[in-house]
C-alpha cells in the first residue's frame, strides 16, 4: 500500500468527507469503519471479509468483487451500491439499506490481468433480515440458506436468483421478478408476492402459506411438493427436535420441583420459528437472540424469560405472562400480545425473601411495527 493509499485508509477510519483516492483490491480485513461515512469509495476488489461495517454510508461506493464474507453490514446504507460479483457469504446484513444495489455477477481483469470478482455473486447463508432492497437488481445471485425474514424486496429483479433453502418469511415481494428462480424448500411464510412473476421457478418442497400471490405470475412454475394455503406450517411438541425438546422439557421439570430437578434451559440464537409453545411453563429461560417467527406461546408463561434480541416477528404472544421478561432489541413485528401479562415484579433472594428490587418488562430498542397490543398497558414497561 502507497503513502497515498494510506492516507486515504486513515480518511476511511476517520470518516473524513471528500473525494478519496482509489482503495481497490487492499486488505482491509477485519478493520472497524462503524458508522463512517464511506460515500461512493472505490473499494473494488479488496478484502473486506470480517470487517466491522455497521451503520456506515457506503451510497454509491464501488464494491465490485469485494471480498466481505462474515462482515458486519447492520444497518450500513448501500443504496445504489456496486456490488457485482461480491462475496457476502455469511455476512449480517439486517436492517441494511440496499435501494437499487446492483448484485449481479461479474468478472474483470486489472491492469495486471488479475481477475476481480464472482460469475454468480455469493450471498449465501447471510442475514438480511428487514433490510430494505427495493428495486435492487440480484440477477442470479445465490442466496441459498440466507435469511431475508421481513426484509422489502418490492421491484427487485430476481430473475434465475438460488434460493434454495432461503427464509423469506413476511418478506415483501410485490412486483418483483422471480422468474427462473430455484425455490427448493424455501420459505415465503406470509410473504406478499402481489403481482411478482414466478414464471418458469423450479424447486420442490417450497413453502407459500400465509403468502398473499395476488395477481402473480407462475406460469410455467414447477413447484413440486410445495404448500399453499392460510394455514403456517406448526411444529408440534411432538415433532421437535430431540435435542431443543429435551431441553424444554428439562426446564419446565426444573420449574416444577424447585431446582431440584430438570435443567434451566439457555437456549442462545435457537431455532424455534413456528414451534408451538402454547399454554408451557417457561418462566425464567433464557432464549437471548432465538428466532421465534410465527411461534404460538398463547397462555404461555414467560416470567422474568430473557427474550432480548429475539425475532418474534408474527409470533402469537395473545395471553403470555411477561411479567419482569426481557426483551431489549427484540423484533415483535406483526406480532400479537393481546391481553398479554406485563409489569413488575418483586425480586427475591436465595432464601425466598423479597430483596427489595424490582423487575420490570422491558421493551427497551424492540420493533413493535404493526403489533398487536390490545389490553396491554405498555406504561407499565420499561421503553
Amino acid at each position: 500500500m502507497d503513502e497515498l493509499q494510506r492516507r486515504s485508509l486513515e480518511a476511511l477510519r476517520g470518516g473524513l468527507a471528500g473525494a478519496l483516492p482509489d482503495l481497490s483490491r487492499q486488505n482491509l480485513s477485519g478493520m472497524n469503519f462503524e458508522g463512517k461515512v464511506l460515500c461512493k469509495a472505490r473499494l473494488a476488489g479488496s478484502n473486506l471479509s470480517h470487517a466491522r461495517l455497521a451503520q456506515c454510508d457506503l451510497t454509491g461506493a464501488d464494491l465490485f468483487g469485494a471480498d466481505l464474507r462474515g462482515a458486519d453490514l447492520q444497518g450500513a446504507n448501500l443504496t445504489n451500491a456496486i456490488l457485482r460479483g461480491v462475496c457476502l457469504r455469511s455476512a449480517n446484513l439486517n436492517r441494511a439499506k440496499l435501494v437499487g444495489a446492483d448484485l449481479r455477477g461479474g468478472v474483470m481483469l486489472d491492469a495486471n490481468s488479475n481477475s476481480i470478482g464472482l460469475e454468480v455473486s455469493d450471498l449465501s447463508e447471510c442475514l438480511m433480515e428487514f433490510a430494505t432492497a427495493t428495486r435492487a437488481v440480484m440477477t442470479g445471485v445465490d442466496l441459498s440458506g440466507a435469511s431475508l425474514i421481513g426484509a422489502d424486496l418490492g421491484g427487485a429483479s430476481l430473475f434465475g436468483a438460488n434460493l434454495s433453502g432461503a427464509d423469506l418469511s413476511y418478506t415483501d415481494l410485490s412486483g418483483a421478478n422471480l422468474v427462473d428462480a430455484h425455490v427448493d424448500r424455501a420459505a415465503f411464510v406470509g410473504a406478499n408476492l402481489t403481482g411478482a412473476s414466478l414464471l418458469n421457478a423450479r424447486g420442490e418442497g417450497a413453502s407459500f402459506a400465509g403468502a398473499t400471490l395476488d395477481k402473480a405470475k407462475l406460469d410455467g412454475a414447477s413447484l413440486e411438493r410445495s404448500t399453499f394455503g392460510d394455514a403456517l406450517p406448526m411444529i408440534l411438541r411432538e415433532s421437535f427436535p430431540v435435542e431443543l425438546g429435551h431441553a424444554l422439557d428439562g426446564h419446565e421439570e426444573w420449574l416444577r420441583s424447585g431446582g431440584q430437578s430438570g435443567r434451566r434451559a439457555e437456549l442462545i440464537n435457537a431455532d424455534l420459528r413456528y414451534f408451538d409453545l402454547s399454554g408451557r411453563a417457561f418462566s425464567g429461560i433464557v432464549l437471548t437472540g432465538s428466532r421465534l417467527v410465527g411461534a404460538k406461546l398463547m397462555g404461555t408463561e414467560l416470567v422474568l424469560a430473557n427474550l432480548d434480541r429475539c425475532n418474534l416477528t408474527a409470533a402469537d404472544l395473545s395471553r403470555a405472562n411477561l411479567v419482569g421478561a426481557q426483551m431489549r432489541g427484540a423484533t415483535l413485528r406483526g406480532a400479537a400480545l393481546v391481553n398479554a401479562g406485563v409489569g413488575v415484579l418483586p425480586l427475591r433472594d436465595g432464601s425466598g425473601r423479597e430483596s427489595g428490587k424490582l423487575r420490570r418488562t422491558s421493551l427497551v430498542g424492540a420493533d413493535l411495527l404493526h403489533a398487536r397490543l390490545d389490553g396491554v398497558d405498555i406504561s407499565t414497561c420499561e421503553i
